[in-house]
């Protein structure tokens, strides 16, 4: 009783626990790229070597994450996501200290075991512990996060590996880590464990993963290697057969890990894909404006990450107030609204120059950011309200498997879509990205630097315009879900 007094006094507190914990994971996914120059300085790597410190922890976290959402519905909340945030500070000391670049991939691995059981455990403990008339506002917070996590971390990367090397990027994870670890172990109840008696698929678990890995493979590397390579062919054929083989099992058992008839409900099948498309959308705004302000306006890092900063910030002032209309209103109009101002967004951003207005540039990804807003916390508040207590789990995790499939598919299609436009174009090489140094390089030519910003502004505007087609089949979805204005949400 002593823990449910202090949950109702002080709800937002609770809501602080368990944020840092996300906003700490959300952030180490972008604060690393700008540190990689310095590590592979630090520890003679290569930078091929070194992009699998950022692929190893994308792939162990999507594969680990539906896996863990079925095992907090057994085990319980409150000492997953704790233990999550000790370990993911764990990992951050071993990356902090990591003297090779193996160290380092292990680290990252350990990491995301840690970042995977806060992701899963978040929103359903948002669910759990927020009444339905509040919970839309909470999950507008927790939409903030994930979206302003993202574009801080290059800004904050910038200055803690300018100031104090790239050790700081790891480092400054534990005070956070546990502060977040002591707060959740003295505000958050001791949520119910729904399942005790049921049984963890083990068998299933090892086949969500085995077939995750793969398929997280082929989609992240597929630009590098080539998506008509043997070795993408290989990884997505053996992980849609894994997938099949996972899907056949999970329907032949009494205690699936993954519940697949939650996805006999419209609403909520409609929600987690509308999410996966509104995801890539933002992915690959995301990834392609720093080459805008690097390497086409000649920014460095930390300019070009503080001009990014328009976007999360005006996604912080729509979400809260999205959620808590879907509180009375439901999802479907204001999350469909929502992807339609992505829409229009990305055809705004499509038109931007190379010489525009600073001012001209940010407003654009301010409606990103609105649109973003006003989709996002409706639509989670819909998918987690949809869901029964002992089911949240598991509707969490399979929240974040979509939404990193997203961030993947998002970086994939535009990084493939951007690059292809821009091999031979004014000495840019296959492979070679735009950057502050090669502008300086080209700029002594008038003319190679008029194409080269003709051929940049191109790519930019192909990547929208192929990205636009996507928020348009989200749209779609979301809009196809029933009015749950209509009937009472899930308390």
């Amino acid at each position: 009783m002593l823990h449910r007094k202090t949950f109702r006094e002080r709800p937002w507190l609770l809501l602080l626990s368990i944020s840092l914990g996300l906003f700490m994971v959300v952030v180490d996914v972008s604060i690393l790229n700008i540190a990689l120059p310095s590590i592979a300085d630090g520890l003679h790597a290569s930078m091929v070597s070194l992009q699998w410190t950022l692929i190893s922890y994308t792939v162990a976290l999507t594969a680990l994450v539906p896996f863990f959402g079925r095992v907090s519905d057994v085990l319980g909340r409150k000492r997953l996501f704790i233990s999550g945030l000790l370990i993911f500070t764990a990992g951050s000391l071993l990356a902090a200290l990591a003297h090779s670049v193996g160290w380092l991939i292990t680290a990252r691995i350990v990491q995301a075991v840690g970042g995977a059981l806060i992701t899963t455990n978040t929103l359903a403990i948002i669910t759990d512990t927020f009444p339905a008339g509040k919970r839309g506002v909470a999950m507008g917070i927790q939409s903030i996060l994930i979206s302003g996590g993202a574009a801080i971390g290059p800004t904050l990367g910038g200055f803690l590996v300018t100031h104090f090397g790239w050790e700081a990027v790891f480092f400054v994870n534990l005070p956070v880590g546990l502060l977040a670890a002591v707060l959740a172990f003295k505000v958050l109840p001791p949520l119910q464990t729904h399942r005790t008696l049921e049984p963890i698929d083990w068998p299933g678990g090892i086949l969500i993963i085995a077939c995750m890995v793969p398929l997280m493979l082929a989609l992240t590397k597929g630009s590098d290697w080539g998506w008509n390579s043997p070795l993408v062919y290989v990884l997505a054929g053996g992980g849609i057969v894994l997938l099949t083989a996972f899907i056949v099992w999970e329907k032949s058992i009494q205690h699936p890990i993954i519940d697949l008839s939650l996805f006999t409900n419209r609403s909520f099948t409609a929600g987690q894909l509308a999410g996966m498309f509104a995801t890539i959308s933002m992915s690959s705004m995301m990834f392609i404006m720093p080459f805008y302000w690097q390497g086409l306006r000649a920014l460095d890092a930390q300019e070009a990450g503080l001009l990014m900063l328009p976007l999360p910030l005006t996604l912080m002032v729509v979400a809260p107030i999205a959620g808590r209309l879907s509180d009375l209103k439901g999802a479907r109009w204001i999350a469909s609204a929502g992807l339609l101002t992505i829409m229009a967004a990305l055809y705004l951003i499509s038109q931007i120059t190379a010489h525009m207005p600073i001012w001209n540039v940010i407003w654009r990804f301010m409606v990103l950011g609105a649109g973003l807003g006003s989709f996002t916390a409706p639509n989670n508040n819909a998918i987690m309200s949809l869901v029964p207590p002992q089911k949240r789990g598991i509707a969490s995790g399979l929240l974040g498997t979509f939404r990193f499939t997203g961030q993947s598919l998002g970086i994939a299609i535009s990084g493939a879509v951007f690059n292809s436009m821009l091999v031979g174009a004014s000495g840019l090489g296959s492979g070679e990205l735009p950057s502050p140094e090669m502008i300086a390089r080209i700029a002594q030519n008038a003319l190679a630097m008029e194409a080269f910003e003709a051929s940049f502004i191109n790519a930019m505007r192909t990547v929208c315009l192929v990205v636009i087609p996507l928020a348009a089949i989200g749209l779609m979805i979301s809009f196809s879900r029933e009015d749950q204005s209509k009937s009472p949400s899930t308390s």
